[in-house]
């Protein structure tokens, strides 16, 4: 049998801190400090410094909660999965990732920082976004997209226009 946890359900809860390949604003240290100050929290990184997966969904479905920046290829993986996120918009150069984590905060579809949390604020921040779920991501990612574009090539190949 497991050795009881800080979450007392045997295993600690999963968070997956999912790095871009566009630079980050992270720093080493900073997610040390969220680690340390969230021990019924087990931390996996993909991305950035920790290097690149080529298979992330295991990791991402794996996850209570995923922290994850807010370029669209991370939005629309946590929205397909289905996970609890929160998300940390970065710099960019035309705002986009500013402008997601708005449309996010509209949908109240994840947590959106402004900023790296301190230390002491990751603990209920997890909690809280871990309870929320990720079912609203229905409503981004409907999950019928393959649907969709069958139906769209299939009027297409007849000449049609699909609605």
């Amino acid at each position: 049998m497991p050795a009881e946890t800080p979450t007392g359900r045997g295993r600690p809860w999963q968070v997956l801190l999912l790095m871009g390949s566009g630079g980050s604003d992270v720093l080493p240290g900073e997610v040390k400090a969220a680690q340390a100050a969230t021990p019924g929290w087990e931390w996996t990184t993909l991305g950035g410094r920790s290097g690149w997966s080529t298979d992330p969904w295991p990791a991402l479905c794996a996850a209570d909660v995923v922290v994850t920046h807010a370029g669209q290829n991370a939005v629309a993986e946590c929205a397909a999965a289905r996970r609890p996120a929160i998300v940390i918009p970065q710099e960019r150069p035309f705002g986009e990732q500013t402008a997601t984590g708005r449309a996010l905060t509209r949908g109240r579809l994840a947590a959106v920082a402004d900023r790296w949390p301190a230390a002491e604020e990751w603990p209920a921040l997890l909690e809280q976004v871990r309870a929320l779920g990720g079912d609203l991501w229905s409503r981004w990612a409907p999950g019928d997209g393959a649907a969709q574009a069958a139906t769209a090539l299939a009027a297409a190949a007849q000449g049609e226009r699909a609605l």
